[in-house]
């Protein structure tokens, strides 16, 4: 006779079998055999109690499906670089960090719960709060998508409340003309200044050297073509037709920016800025088809957009224009608003759906951050009238 003991499920119990013989060297080598079998039967046990336990996973594994996911998406024109960088950024900020610990299986309502009062511990606004929880949101669609968990948990609602950039107004935006002709007094035209390793960069001037000469021309553009900074920076000459006819006009047809593609058509102002440009980079030689209507002589589009944003601080500082009439921290962005805000102001029974087109933006934008400058008694004229 044999035992042995049981497998960890029995603890403390033995099997015994008759090995059926009386010759101990027969005993011996059956007695092997048999406690071997009982080894591979003990093995395939657990095996099968391991690969029938659900497996865990992090979310580091989820944000890095979601990032390559994004980086095809960016290679097939679905997706901008800048707001691939965005999103990474924010996984590996607040993201990755709080669910380090936390595997995806366990991530419930009352873990995003601690994430979203996590969030508003920093002080965040209720924008970016709610950016945060869409990446998140979509971190876990991909280990759904993977069948890592069965469907997504519950999320919070952030309210969010529109905070739109501060316009300025017609005195205001003279007031920044003003400052940009003054302030580039101190900087000497590009083909006259002599170019060393102090004052220049690969194109770019220094922190402390002047505002550029075409400065001015780039406010009152802004102003008068409803162009946004990012639009800015792409301008190329070969993208701009003046009109002349009954009406006198730019029609610019840019590349696509934030999904837009519609052409742009200005105010007449626009027309005589952009003749003057083009007679000033005519002057040093980058008044060609392929040059840039801003900042030609910078390679590199963004930091030409970081040198429109600091050159446009410089001047704010200067007229002490920066904070909004509500507090708001204006920026070059706000040029553009100015330029929509304008038009529902001092245009005359302008249509909305007409003003949206041709702004590249939508009514629902024009009225939630455009209109909402709007007080009670604006336009009281147009609705006092009568056909």
């Amino acid at each position: 006779m044999i035992k042995t003991n049981q497998p960890p499920q029995n603890p403390g119990r033995f099997i015994i079998r008759s090995l059926r013989t009386t010759s101990k060297r027969d005993a011996v080598r059956l007695a092997k055999l048999f406690y071997d079998s009982e080894l591979v039967k003990r093995s395939d046990v657990i095996a099968q109690s391991c690969s029938s336990r659900p497996a865990r996973h992090d979310i580091e594994a989820a944000a890095g499906l979601l990032i390559g996911k994004d980086q095809a998406r960016v290679g097939r024109g679905e997706f901008t670089q800048h707001s691939q960088a965005e999103q990474r950024g924010r996984l590996k900020r607040f993201i990755l960090p709080f669910f380090k610990d936390t595997n995806i299986e366990d991530i419930d309502r009352s873990k995003i719960e601690e994430f979203l009062e996590f969030l508003s511990k920093k002080n965040l606004r209720s924008t970016t709060i709610k950016a945060y929880m869409v990446v998140l949101r979509k971190t876990l669609s991909e280990a759904q998508h993977r069948g890592w968990i069965d469907k997504l948990p519950t999320f919070p609602q952030v309210k969010t409340q529109a905070n739109p950039r501060g316009h300025f107004t017609v005195t205001e935006y003279l007031t920044l003309l003003r400052a940009a002709k003054r302030l580039r007094l101190d900087f000497q035209e590009p083909q006259s200044k002599e170019h060393t390793h102090r004052n220049t960069k690969g194109g770019i001037y220094t922190a402390t050297a002047g505002v550029p000469w075409e400065f001015a021309w780039l406010i009152g553009f802004m102003v008068n073509s409803f162009v946004r900074p990012v639009d800015a920076k792409v301008i190329q000459h070969k993208h701009v037709e003046i009109i002349r006819g009954e009406q006198c006009y730019l029609r610019l047809r840019l590349p696509e920016t934030k999904r837009h593609t519609a052409q742009i058509v200005t105010m007449p102002a626009a027309v005589h800025i952009c003749e003057r440009l083009r007679e000033h980079h005519h002057k040093s030689g980058v008044a060609g088809p392929d040059d840039f209507l801003f900042l030609p002589k910078v390679v590199d589009r963004g930091s030409a957009t970081w040198l429109m944003d600091h050159y446009f601080g410089k001047i704010l500082d200067a007229t002490g224009l920066r904070p909004g009439a509500r507090g708001q921290r204006r920026t070059l962005y706000s040029l553009r608003h100015s330029s929509i805000t304008f038009r529902l102001l001092y245009g005359d029974g302008i249509d909305l759906l007409t003003l949206a087109r041709k702004a590249r933006t939508s009514l629902e934008m024009v009225d939630k951050f455009y209109a909402s400058e709007l007080s009670a008694e604006m336009n009281v004229g147009m609705l006092h009238s009568r056909r």
